[in-house]
């Protein structure tokens, strides 16, 4: 299996000795405890670096002891004197596989440190010219370190001013030296905050053993050094090209991710030789997948996205469901994924085994370039989801947005019920007016009342009764009225009460059966209990309900069972017999009774009328009270729903605070959806009766329209009072009034994620600049850390935004979770310093031949890897190094790897 994952961070030594220095503790340490020693102390790769010596014969006998064990670069220690006691050390290193017999017998005779030279001098005398040995290790393909910082002999000494913090010898650095060995971890800061500033310089840092007893090795190690690459001379030489991002002094391993959110291996299954049945390898940080046209790079990203994403709807959203179906040509075909974690997938499997990376995230081809152009491909608001999406990754805020969302839906229904009771009161003034007009003038009423009164009085005086026993007859027959008018209102009030009653049992019985559900769906124990004691009321209530309908129950008789209105209506017929038994007295003889009694049937119906006018006149204000009320409850609410929507951005302002260190700033307006407002409308109304140029709300705004709150609030008033109230507003004969002011008072409010890139705003850029702040955003605002997938994007980003922004900003974010992208920019390839290289080779699809027996063929290695290629023929893929493959399939890959090497002046 091939094992390969690029460049991977490894503990490196690059100053140890051997017995061969002069200065070596124990000279009978053997070869053999040197490796072991190393390889216990975790050590992947050393440099021999003895004073003033290669040991040829010792180098090459580690090496073949180590048998890639250990990478052993050979090396030699150099001393250099600036003018009486300052001296200087710095020190050659060499490729592994170099012609270290050329080498050493040109720095013998260059340096003049034969053996016999040292044994006239002595090693402490010997001195070496630091500019011209310098010269000679770059031209024997070497890389120079020399000693700095907190270290003894270093380059600060140059100037004889010992005050490093302020001092680097700029010259000699910047055309000399690659690396700065310091003394102590607490030099890198001065280094990083202070001199690379000051000088202009940035160079790699690096802490050593200077080990000169492999028994006493942990002693020497100040902090592990880590060295991200392949472990090779070429691999070293990375930490020069890329110093922020190759080397690391710290105590733990560099770039942690967890092993759960890091996909380990991935691999073909195939029985038709389709693909290779070899394992790929992944690199935690930015795997790049390259190759020529057709040759593979797409299908196996997508393979990887279809086999982890939990969310099919995505793939049939983009219409790439079944983009590659190889399953139907060979019924073996599957695809299996590994994670660091241990944990194995295949894409065919039992469909209620969830994904082990659900939340990996997959950017196909023009995905980006369509989100950045709603208009032209119309994606409407997905990028507004997408955003919004990302922002309530975060459980925290999911949990505040979804009490939103359950805040949003209570106010609709809240409306709608508000709605109903309007046009509810509404309907029933209507009857209510209509049932007055129906009734008789209220003057005449009076006056009629008036005359028969008259009357009965002038038939009382003529039977003989005294004005003082009219007077009490009037009195009591008012008493009498006013009973009659007791019992109207009392049974009026009791109708009330009755249906009351029964709309509220309703309305608390749906209540109950809510509480039961829930109560049965909680399952801790604790909770339970809280919840059903907190809502205890509404058992109570419901019983209270059932009782007040059983004692209203009249079961065609009035009030047989004993109760508070029974009471009352007991009171009323009470009073009621008493004032006729006092008016028997009174009663006259049978014709002039007769007529008063006609007289004052007339008067109490007369009464009566008059009594119910006036009710109804009170009831009638009463409701139109209501009415107005409602309609208030209605734009109130209205606006309530609005400031949830302020409330809610202001609460998930706090996730996109970490993108402004990227220079992204997102921010959250409330939106109203004039388009879907105005077509919601426009399908009720009547525009072949009416015109509606009054009213600016419909005019064709865009949904990012600037609005006033007070302003719509006006406009949505007007509609409202037009269509309910005047009449003005014509609807089509099928839409009823009812549902038009729902359909107006619907909510049109959308929270919409402004996004703002360097003083530019997304919706004013280059479609090339967009597309790139979109991935900015999908990569930067995603809270999970599972990989990423991108398919090709510099197909949607220009030139400027690949080579000055996205190159960085991937070289930023693979640090903090895994990346594998498509290219076939040598940009991205190189300059974003891509730990592990996917080289794709279809069969047959280019002018040169491959003896591989696969359709579909995959090798992968560190960017670092190099060999030129063996003449023709054999398998392709396995023929030149992963540098030469850049060089040859991605357009202007030399050049890119020619200006990587000018831009940080590797000699």
């Amino acid at each position: 299996m091939n094992n390969i994952r690029g460049s991977e961070w490894r503990r490196w030594d690059l100053h140890f000795h051997t017995p061969s220095s002069y200065d070596y503790k124990d000279k009978s340490i053997s070869n053999e405890e040197i490796i072991d020693g190393l390889i216990s102390n975790n050590i992947s790769a050393v440099a021999i670096t003895d004073h003033h010596v290669i040991d040829i014969d010792r180098v090459k006998d580690l090496q073949n002891i180590s048998n890639g064990r250990v990478l052993i670069l050979p090396g030699i220690e150099f001393r250099a004197e600036l003018g009486g006691s300052e001296t200087i050390h710095y020190i050659g290193i060499f490729p592994e596989d170099c012609d270290l017999d050329d080498i050493w017998r040109k720095i013998q005779v260059e340096c003049s440190i034969s053996e016999k030279d040292i044994q006239n001098r002595g090693h402490e005398s010997i001195s070496c010219d630091l500019k011209d040995t310098c010269r000679l290790i770059h031209q024997l393909g070497g890389l120079v370190t020399i000693h700095a910082g907190g270290k003894s002999n270093t380059i600060e000494s140059i100037g004889n001013n010992h005050e490093f913090k302020r001092v680097l010898k700029k010259d000699i650095a910047s055309d000399y030296i690659d690396i700065l060995e310091l003394g102590a971890e607490k030099d890198t800061e001065v280094y990083l905050n202070t001199v690379f500033p000051h000088t202009g310089l940035k160079l790699p840092l690096i802490i050593c053993s200077d080990n000169h007893n492999i028994k006493n090795y942990e002693a020497d190690v100040k902090v592990p050094l880590w060295i991200k690459a392949d472990l090779s001379f070429q691999g070293l030489k990375q930490i020069v090209y890329e110093p922020d991002y190759r080397v690391k002094i710290q105590a733990e391993k560099p770039d942690y991710k967890e092993g759960k959110l890091v996909i380990d291996e991935v691999k073909f299954i195939s029985s038709n030789k389709k693909f290779t049945d070899n394992t790929l390898c992944l690199n935690k940080n930015l795997n790049v997948i390259i190759g020529g046209k057709s040759s593979g790079k797409s299908i196996l990203l997508y393979n990887i996205a279809k086999t982890l994403i939990a969310d099919s709807q995505f793939f049939i959203n983009e219409k790439i469901e079944n983009k590659y179906d190889f399953k139907s040509e060979d019924e073996n075909f599957n695809f299996e994924i590994k994670t660091e974690g241990g944990f194995v997938q295949r894409m065919y499997r039992d469909p209620s085994e969830n994904s082990i990376l659900p939340a990996i995230k997959y950017i196909p081809q023009n995905y980006l370039i369509k989100l950045a152009e709603p208009q032209k491909n119309k994606t409407g608001n997905a990028l507004n989801n997408i955003v919004r999406d990302l922002i309530n990754e975060e459980p925290e805020y999911r949990e505040e947005y979804d009490a939103f969302l359950n805040e949003v839906k209570l106010n609709d229904r809240s409306r709608d019920n508000i709605i109903d009771n309007y046009f509810v009161i509404k309907s029933r003034v209507a009857e209510l007016e209509n049932s007055l007009k129906l009734m008789s003038n209220g003057e005449i009423l009076k006056k009629n009342i008036e005359a028969n009164t008259s009357k009965v009085e002038e038939l009382n005086k003529s039977v003989g009764m005294t004005d003082e026993e009219i007077v009490r007859y009037n009195s009591l027959q008012r008493d009498l009225d006013e009973n009659v008018l007791k019992k109207k209102r009392a049974n009026n009030d009791y109708n009330k009460i009755k249906q009351f009653s029964n709309e509220i049992y309703q309305t608390i019985a749906s209540l109950k059966n809510k509480q039961d559900l829930l109560s049965k769906s909680l399952e801790n124990e604790d909770i339970n209990k809280y919840f059903n004691n907190s809502f205890a009321t509404i058992e109570t209530l419901k019983q209270d309900t059932e009782r007040v309908i059983s004692e209203l129950e009249l079961a065609n008789n009035w009030f047989k069972i004993e109760s508070n209105i029974s009471k009352v209506f007991d009171v009323i017929n009470n009073e009621r017999n008493d004032i006729e038994k006092r008016l028997n007295p009174y009663r006259q003889t049978d014709k002039i009774k007769e007529q008063i009694d006609t007289l004052l049937t007339s008067i109490k119906e007369d009464k009566s009328a008059l009594q119910s006018i006036d009710q109804l006149k009170k009831e009638i204000d009463n409701n139109k009270r209501i009415l107005k009320e409602e309609k208030g409850k209605l734009f109130t609410l209205y606006e309530e729903n609005y400031k949830l929507y302020t409330r809610i951005i202001e609460k998930l302002k706090g996730r996109t605070k970490d993108l402004e260190k990227d220079g992204l700033i997102i921010k959250g307006i409330v939106k109203f959806n004039f388009p879907k407002f105005r077509k919601s409308i426009q399908d009720l109304s009547d525009g072949r009766t009416a015109n509606y140029n009054d009213y600016k709300i419909l005019d064709s705004h865009d949904s990012l329209a600037e609005y006033k709150l007070e302003d719509l609030l006006q406009e949505l008033k007007v509609i409202f009072s037009d269509i309910v109230e005047v009449n003005k507003y014509a609807l089509i004969k099928s839409a009823d009034k009812r549902h038009a002011i729902k359909v107006l008072l619907d909510d049109y409010f959308f929270d919409y994620w402004e996004i703002e890139y360097k003083n530019d705003k997304l919706g004013k850029m280059s479609t090339g600049k967009a597309s790139f702040i979109i991935l900015m955003l999908i990569i930067g605002l995603s809270k999970s850390k599972a990989p990423i997938l991108i398919d090709q994007p510099e197909d949607n980003l220009d030139n400027r935004s690949i080579t000055s922004e996205l190159v960085e900003y991937l070289k930023s974010k693979k640090l903090e979770r895994q990346i594998i992208l498509v290219t076939h920019n040598p940009n991205i390839v190189v300059n974003a310093d891509a730990e592990n290289i996917i080289v794709a080779n279809q069969k047959g699809q280019g002018d040169t031949e491959t003896s591989s027996p696969y359709q579909f063929d995959y090798i992968n290695g560190a960017l670092e890897n190099t060999f030129t290629k063996k003449g023709e023929g054999g398998d392709l893929l396995k023929s030149m190094g992963i540098k030469e493959h850049i060089a040859e399939i991605v357009e202007g890959g030399k050049e890119a790897f020619r200006k990587r090497e000018e831009k940080y002046g590797f000699t």
